[in-house]
């Protein structure tokens, strides 16, 4: 190196640098960014090949590259363009995931500021279900497709903002009234809880275009899920207690249903 070349203590090149004396300290534990010189005093000193070894590093983090990669990447004997060039398909599917992992987590925090403003009446049952909801939408899409057409499917998780939200809104009013009946002790086999069923059938398929195709192959989901050993249960808005309610209004449907169809 040449005698003019400008050199820097810790402090100096943190500074410089906009990084933090630790981070810099962290990086020389790592062996990632070790600086060769040395003042009278042993303390290290950073040089222009530290500032182009630092600007190596911060280029690989901005692509998403962990420093243990990074220091793989910069140490590696052969071309590092080529280690490089080896390992952007996957950097690119891993930042892909991260981007679409943030666009679910944005669109869960903008759902629940929507219901909050509008006075929804949210209980941590009700948002462990929402975000549950939002976070493996790709998930229970996968599995929806394997019981109902790719069609009907599509149709559940195509839905613009305003009506994702306007769904929320309607299925909160809903279990409102369900709520509100379960504490007046409302039987299952009143025709007011027939009611709130019926209701949240036409919740359920208001968005759907063809719901006698729906319901055919809603019939024929069941039959195949009642035959498989279901391990988990997807989280819902309802408490076991009001899941057990509309159970039992489901079966005095059905009850009043055979009976007058004799």
């Amino acid at each position: 190196m040449g005698n003019n070349e400008p050199v820097f203590t810790i402090g100096e090149f943190s500074k410089r640098a906009r990084l933090t004396v630790r981070t810099l300290r962290f990086y020389e534990e790592l062996g990632l960014l070790i600086p060769k010189q040395q003042n009278s005093s042993g303390h290290r000193l950073y040089g222009l090949a530290e500032l182009v070894k630092l600007q190596q590093i911060q280029s690989l983090k901005f692509l998403g590259y962990s420093l243990q990669e990074i220091k793989n990447l910069t140490e590696n004997d052969t071309n590092p363009f080529t280690q490089l060039e080896k390992s952007l398909p996957w950097q690119h599917k891993l930042l892909t995931e991260k981007r679409d992992e943030l666009n679910r987590a944005i669109e869960a925090v903008e759902r629940v500021q929507f219901l909050l403003r509008e006075g929804a009446p949210i209980t941590w049952t009700v948002l462990s279900s929402l975000l549950f909801k939002i976070e493996h939408e790709q998930d229970q899409r996968e599995w929806m497709k394997e019981y109902f057409s790719e069609d009907i499917a599509d149709q559940f998780y195509s839905l613009p903002k305003d009506q994702r939200q306007q769904i929320d809104m309607e299925m909160l009013d809903w279990l409102a009234a369900v709520k509100e009946m379960m504490k007046r002790g409302v039987s299952p086999q009143s025709p007011e809880a027939f009611d709130v069923l019926v209701k949240l059938t036409e919740l359920a398929t208001k968005h759907v275009d063809n719901k006698e195709e729906l319901a055919e192959q809603l019939e024929k989901a069941q039959e195949l899920m009642e035959s498989e050993i279901m391990d988990f249960k997807f989280p819902t808005i309802l408490t076991p207690e009001e899941e057990a309610f509309i159970e039992e209004i489901g079966k005095s449907m059905e009850a009043l249903y055979n009976e007058n169809a004799e």
